[in-house]
């Protein structure tokens, strides 16, 4: 029922936020047929770091193989 639900919405204007080698952000954007929320969930995979420091995060997320950093979802605000 859920899925019969999102092929009737209108698209959705996803924005996938990367950090570069150089520190600077790239921004890819995409149309998704799903709830933001359901589409992160099934496609960002999080990884745990194998070498963990003091104050940082022990994890990190990727989209298919680049570290994703925040994403913008329906003009909303970055997560």
């Amino acid at each position: 029922m859920e899925t019969e639900t999102f092929r009737k919405m209108k698209p959705i204007i996803i924005t996938l936020l990367y950090l570069t080698t150089f520190g600077d952000v790239k921004l890819d954007t995409f149309e998704i047929h799903e709830s933001c929320s359901a589409w992160f969930h099934n496609n960002i995979t999080t990884v745990e770091k194998k070498k963990k420091t003091f104050m940082s995060n022990h994890y990190y997320h990727t989209y298919k193989g680049k570290k994703v950093i925040g994403y913008i979802c329906g003009g909303e605000e970055p997560q």
